[in-house]
């Protein structure tokens, strides 16, 4: 018996990407996916201000925005205390692969980095595994976010690729896999 499948009817998504084709791109796969049409748009800034009046059960976010680094906005998002988007899923794509980047948006809070460009299946793959793998919010004096440690935790497209990697069985039936609160309605 196959993962049940995941309906993403009804959950709102939040795409900020400086580049009109990618955020049409995205936004194309996303309607694709069963989601309702995603609020887009192009800066931090403006991700900050829909936030401040709209609730987002999921973030994309290119890792290089116009007018502040992608940290800055993961950051700002997490320290909303008594918001509930704080707690948003955010996924980040980035063309730039270097560690340094990377690890930015880990260390921000985020919940995972993809490479830029993103396949559909690469993106349904990454919005499947953030919806039904239970990570617990952390909050410590420079850190708040989803627990960056991954151990026990099958990675995204489910293929292991290491000697001492567990299967997939092993993991679930030892870590209780769980819908993420944000994204529970969609599984």
């Amino acid at each position: 018996m196959g993962q049940p499948r995941l309906n993403l009817k009804g959950v709102t998504t939040l795409l900020v990407d400086s580049d009109l084709f990618t955020r049409g791109l995205v936004a194309n796969i996303l309607r694709g996916f069963g989601m309702d049409s995603p609020t887009v748009g192009e800066t931090g800034r403006m991700a900050q201000h829909h936030l401040e009046h709209h609730y987002a059960d999921l973030v994309i976010m290119e890792g290089g925005l116009p007018d502040m680094p992608a940290a800055d906005l993961i950051k700002w998002i997490r320290k909303q205390e008594k918001s509930p988007f704080r707690f948003v899923p955010i996924i980040v794509m980035s063309g730039y692969t270097q560690l340094r980047l990377i690890s930015a948006a880990r260390d921000a809070g985020a919940n995972l980095v993809v490479k830029k460009p993103v396949s559909p299946a690469a993106l349904f793959d990454r919005i499947t595994w953030v919806a039904r793998t239970a990570r617990p919010f952390i909050e410590t004096s420079d850190y708040i976010g989803p627990d960056r440690r991954f151990k026990n935790i099958p990675p995204p497209d489910g293929k292991m690729k290491r000697d001492s990697d567990e299967t997939e069985a092993e993991v679930v039936s030892g870590n209780g896999i769980e819908t993420q609160q944000s994204l529970n309605s969609a599984a």
